[in-house]
């Protein structure tokens, strides 16, 4: 038996499927089973563990930098990205990462000499985000024609995001622990909260005390409400339990809900799941266009690009109509999140593999006139719409010239909410 899996190993090694340290040492180990639940913060502690012992180890200083990157944490993230890079192991795929690395820590010399590097690749996405990146007409400060300006009133030490205007006040995502961006679900806790403010004027805002109700509604990422008011969509995440699946290993997904506004005093407030959630699959981030005719989400269910792609639904026969993935032409291997309809129906939302800035950056795509194709391909917003760091949670005022943004562009750590007027 012993003989038996010391040969196993060898194949396995010989094969290049796993490192001879995952294999050998504990402590890689159980940081492997944090990365794979997506629990970062208890993986990382684990990788610097390692790290300590074998501080040149291309393997962990990778998976280290990324969980870094995942906790929103560039400043440490850049202490093992050179170490990643310097690697016979290293890809074009690892210099990527390295260079917004270096763009989330101010080193934009540095990351343009990557970048420039990076452009002669074979691989047609890296190369398209380096070009991209180094188009003066994406990354200069005024492309966009656009003013940006950070709100008073709402902002604090914590993270807030995803602001929404409803009756002349301001509901906003509140989250006290600034925990890391994820877009799969990780627990079940209460962590994030809606917040709400008065509208003094387009960037001051005084704390409300209205919707009590909706302070304690368990909650997770962008929410939305119908145009006329009625309704409440947002997502929550459930446990495996809670979504009837056994499972050995206990998991949690994101699912929609629909909340009946005129029961919100309840003692139980009227709560329905969304028709078309599958409990193996997350979905999240609801927005329905102003002519409520049309319902956008994000979801990595079956038949997504890669992480969370972005699913449409429309309104017939007082029902919404089964999702509809919206294809290449929005969709990448990557996460696209936070969509948000201007009244003209064109379509905003975040992405973090389309060429870009870095971090998250904020793309639009209209609407198409050709048969059978919803939207045009979608394009970047350029700066100052965009940063070399997260641009999400984007709610348009009328005639779409103005509106709020979130962005943690001030210190790349807390979220916070922006007013953006267009010339």
């Amino acid at each position: 038996m012993r003989v038996a899996a010391l040969i196993l190993f060898f194949v396995l090694f010989a094969g290049g499927l796993l490192p001879a340290q995952e294999v050998l040492n504990k402590t890689l180990l159980k940081a492997d089973k944090h990365y794979i639940k997506h629990r970062y913060a208890e993986a990382v502690i684990d990788y610097v563990k390692y790290l300590e012992k074998y501080p040149k180890d291309y393997y962990a200083s990778r998976q280290t930098a990324i969980c870094y990157n995942r906790l929103n944490d560039p400043n440490n993230a850049i202490d093992y990205w050179p170490i990643v890079v310097e690697s016979s192991e290293a890809t074009e795929k690892d210099y990527l990462e390295y260079g917004k690395s270096l763009l989330a820590n101010n080193r934009e010399p540095e990351a343009k000499k990557v970048f420039q590097f990076l452009c002669r690749s074979k691989d047609k996405s890296i190369a398209a985000w380096c070009k991209a990146y180094l188009n003066p007409t994406i990354t200069h400060v005024d492309t966009a024609n656009c003013k940006i300006i950070e709100v008073s009133g709402v902002n604090s030490e914590f993270s807030e995001s995803c602001p929404f205007i409803f009756k002349e006040k301001m509901f906003n995502l509140y989250d006290p622990l600034v925990s890391g961006r994820s877009f799969k679900a990780l627990d079940n806790l209460f962590r994030q909260s809606i917040k709400v403010s008065v509208k003094k004027d387009s960037v001051s805002f005084l704390t409300s005390l209205l919707y009590e109700k909706l302070r304690v509604l368990n909650i997770y990422g962008q929410f939305c409400f119908s145009p006329d008011g009625k309704y409440l969509y947002f997502s929550k995440a459930l446990s495996n339990k809670e979504l009837y699946i056994r499972s050995e290993t206990p998991f949690y997904k994101y699912q929609l809900f629909v909340l009946d506004m005129s029961t919100l005093h309840n003692v139980v407030p009227e709560i329905n799941a969304f028709k078309y959630n599958i409990p193996e699959y997350d979905q999240m981030h609801p927005c329905i266009s102003a002519d409520a005719q049309r319902l956008v989400f994000a979801s990595n269910r079956k038949g997504s690009m890669g992480g969370q792609d972005l699913y449409i639904c429309e309104w017939k026969n007082n029902e919404w109509t089964e999702p509809v993935n919206l294809g290449a032409d929005l969709n990448s291997p990557g996460n696209e999140v936070f969509p948000q309809f201007t009244n003209e129906n064109d379509l905003y939302f975040s992405s973090d593999q389309r060429p870009g800035l870095g971090g998250l950056d904020i793309f639009y795509a209209k609407p198409s006139i050709e048969n059978g194709k919803l939207f045009e391909t979608a394009k970047n917003a350029l700066a100052p719409m965009n940063s070399r760091f997260d641009d999400f949670g984007l709610y348009f005022l009328k005639g779409a010239k103005s509106g709020y943004l979130s962005s943690n562009r001030k210190n790349n750590t807390d979220d916070d909410i922006y007013y953006f007027l267009s010339n």
